[in-house]
């Protein structure tokens, strides 16, 4: 099950971190030198979910050489377009998809594009589609806005999408990347750590413990790579590559000391783009794939990829 094409899209408006902390009233360097982050991406008035989803769809049909008729399944994934049609059906009409093109939404938060990817692999492999186009997509400006979040929270995100050809075997030592392994789970214990819900009142009501968010995102996110050195065969030395949860630049660095990762194989996302949410890994994943897409598959290594959803939501995937 191979991965054919790949596209993403940032909010076209790129505001330097300073006017984020100015925004949301915190203190000067609190974002900057705490979070390391440098600029958020936020949509214009004119961009929203399925706009900028439309574009990186288009990237990835594009690259993977098909076009939208050749669609059989769209599974989309998203945390900030509330409201019916969701996102897929959304998507869906955006790119008037056929009308016996299947679509599911998939929840997850920021372990939603790996989510999919599990999804996809059993799809292709029970040979119930050909071509499966995965899509994500966030605007979280227009949610976690000043007065509703402190920002703290509220200044570590950004507005983007990603898409995803995936698409049914190749042969050759030209073939693009495939799904060789993957795994989930949930860690209910730490449920408690973020809770975002709609609020009548406040208009949000926000739960959110940052100390505990880190200590277990960190200490998941090492347990699945380790257990996906195990289940693949690849251990982190020989990755191309590491697509895994970026809630902010700092943490980045952290768990790149703590798990022995260069820090220049994990593509840089969160720092000029802030928290993608559930595009995240989906954007860095474009990012690996578009480095390694010259090379030979004897060329290459895989590409591990860790993706941590509120829940205490965990899945992973190798890419080789």
């Amino acid at each position: 099950m191979f991965v054919t094409g790949w596209g993403s899209a940032l909010g076209s408006t790129a505001v330097p971190i300073e006017q984020v902390e100015r925004e949301f009233g915190v203190s000067a360097g609190k974002l900057l030198h705490g979070a390391g982050l440098t600029t958020l991406r936020r949509a214009s008035a004119a961009e929203d979910e399925v706009s900028l989803a439309g574009v990186a769809a288009q990237q990835a049909l594009n690259t993977a050489g098909i076009a939208t008729c050749d669609l059989d399944s769209i599974l989309a994934t998203g945390e900030t377009m509330l409201g019916v049609p969701a996102l897929g059906a959304a998507v869906h009409a955006a790119l008037d998809a056929p009308s016996d093109c299947s679509v599911m939404d998939v929840g997850g938060g920021c372990a939603g594009v790996v989510a999919c990817l599990i999804l996809a692999d059993a799809l292709l492999a029970a040979g119930k589609a050909k071509n499966i186009l995965v899509v994500s997509a966030d605007v979280h400006s227009r949610l976690f806005t000043p007065g509703k979040v402190p920002g703290e929270f509220g200044g570590l995100f950004g507005d983007g999408a990603s898409a995803l050809v995936l698409q049914a075997g190749r042969a050759g030592d030209s073939e693009p990347y495939r799904i060789l392994t993957h795994l989930g789970g949930c860690a209910g214990e730490f449920a408690s750590a973020i809770v975002v819900r709609p609020d009548a009142a406040t208009g949000i009501d926000l739960r959110f413990d940052g100390q505990a968010l880190t200590r277990a995102a960190m200490d998941q996110m090492a347990l699945v790579l380790d257990r996906l050195e195990t289940a693949s065969g690849h251990d982190r030395a020989s990755a191309s590559a590491f697509v895994i949860h970026q809630p902010n630049p700092r943490i980045v660095e952290m768990f790149a000391r703590r798990a022995g990762i260069p820090l220049e194989k994990i593509p840089a996302v969160s720092k000029i783009s802030g928290n993608l949410g559930s595009s995240t890994c989906g954007v860095a994943l474009t990012q690996a794939l578009e480095e390694q897409r010259t090379k030979l598959r004897s060329q290459r290594g895989p590409i591990l990829i860790v993706g941590i959803g509120p829940g205490l939501l965990w899945a992973g995937a190798v890419l080789e």
